[in-house]
């Protein structure tokens, strides 16, 4: 149970590590100013991670399962990076990508004004498993590093905690509760107003384009 539990979590993961360090505040940016995410890690090493797992449509028989030695591995990049530009877009913010350009050399995986590296560090875990996939909860705590590219230093550390469930079997249930973890915790990056003091305000979101109306048919001659 062990070993398998470990594969799911090295498989799915996300980044983040407890900061010592407290966030470095700048003066407001110029909203022009680009983000983009760099690297992700997933670190199991740091502490203990709790969690329970459950069998059976009807989740029986809880179990407490350890998912080993623990290790800190760089995870899919495309994932957290489809992720994180999504949430950031759609929030007004200028984000660079490469994830969807099939011709992106790696000299473009780090061109914006901000990189943002993340370390996922999961602290609980509660899964039910059937023949119908996963469902349940996951708690993860999350380091967010951030690396203005002129100055050469990182200028903000920040960890946030974010909290993902999935109330119903699905046979991608452990990913999506994890995508909404790692979501949760870049919600609480916003709200604690690290990211706006370096970029500046996000710009307001466009209108929703307005649906022509339907032209009446043009009644025939007769």
């Amino acid at each position: 149970m062990g070993g398998r539990m470990r594969g799911i979590l090295v498989a799915l993961a996300g980044a983040l590590l407890c900061a010592s360090a407290p966030c470095l505040a700048q003066e407001a940016g110029d909203a022009a100013k680009s983000l983009q995410l760099s690297k992700v890690i997933l670190d199991t090493t740091s502490a203990p991670i709790k969690g329970k797992i459950k069998g059976g449509t009807l989740c029986v028989f809880p179990s407490k399962w350890d998912v080993g030695a623990g290790e800190k591995k760089t995870q899919d990049y495309e994932r957290y990076d489809n992720l994180f530009s999504e949430k950031l877009k759609h929030d007004g913010f200028n984000v660079v990508t490469v994830s969807s350009d099939m011709f992106a050399s790696e000299a473009d995986r780090n061109r914006a004004d901000y990189l943002v590296g993340v370390t996922v560090r999961p602290d609980t875990i509660n899964l039910c498993s059937s023949v119908s996939g996963y469902k349940g909860n996951i708690l993860l705590s999350v380091e967010w590093q951030i690396y203005d590219r002129a100055a050469q230093k990182v200028v903000a550390t920040q960890t946030t905690g974010g909290y993902g469930a999935q109330e119903k079997f699905a046979n991608d249930g452990l990913t999506a509760m994890w995508n909404r973890a790692f979501l949760s915790a870049l919600d609480a990056l916003l709200e604690q107003n690290v990211i706006q003091p370096l970029v500046g305000a996000p710009a307001a979101p466009a209108p929703a384009a307005a649906v022509p109306a339907a032209t009446a048919p043009v009644p025939s001659g007769g």
